[in-house]
């Protein structure tokens, strides 16, 4: 069974509960911008500083996490149910899919392929994925569901800044 467990304190020290389904807001849980550490068992789950899931982001995978550099900004949690089989995601330079576009099946630097800080738009065909501001997986996340098609970052303060994509993987 897959669940989170939040903590108030860093090291899993203070309060805690434990999620086995999303919650829409932390608030009601006790624990609205009060999480300082987590231990994730089974599937991704990702926080958001939003309530109802809006918000900036956070995936966190199976492992612990003792210390939180973003620590209590957590407003909602959900956990990754989706099929992580076949990932595709297409990067547009522009808005509304205009412009250069790259598709991609496995995680990438967008600086090798000369696509880093252009990203305005996306369409994902398959998987979870995680964009980052940075490169090696730092910096701001902004997660991507299958479906899921965004026409502009612009709402996300996410436009022009993407340098790294990678999708989830199925555990083995």
């Amino acid at each position: 069974m897959s669940k989170i467990i939040v903590f108030s304190k860093e090291g899993f020290e203070g309060r805690t509960a434990e999620f086995k389904n999303s919650v829409h807001n932390l608030e009601e849980k006790g624990f609205n911008d009060a999480i300082s550490s987590v231990k994730v068992i089974g599937a991704p789950w990702v926080a958001y500083y939003g309530k109802n899931f809006t918000g900036k982001q956070r995936v966190f995978e199976e492992g612990e996490y003792a210390t939180l550099e973003d620590k209590e900004k957590f407003s909602s949690l959900r956990m990754i149910t989706d099929d992580l089989d076949n990932p595709e995601i297409t990067l547009f330079e522009h808005i509304n899919y205009q412009g250069r576009k790259v598709t991609l099946h496995q995680e990438t630097n967008l600086q090798e392929i000369d696509f880093s800080d252009i990203a305005s738009s996306h369409k994902v065909k398959g998987g979870v994925w995680v964009l980052y501001e940075h490169i090696n997986r730092q910096g701001d996340q902004l997660v991507a569901f299958p479906g899921e098609e965004v026409p502009s970052y612009l709402p996300f303060c996410f436009n022009d800044v993407v340098s790294y994509v990678r999708p989830l993987l199925p555990k083995p």
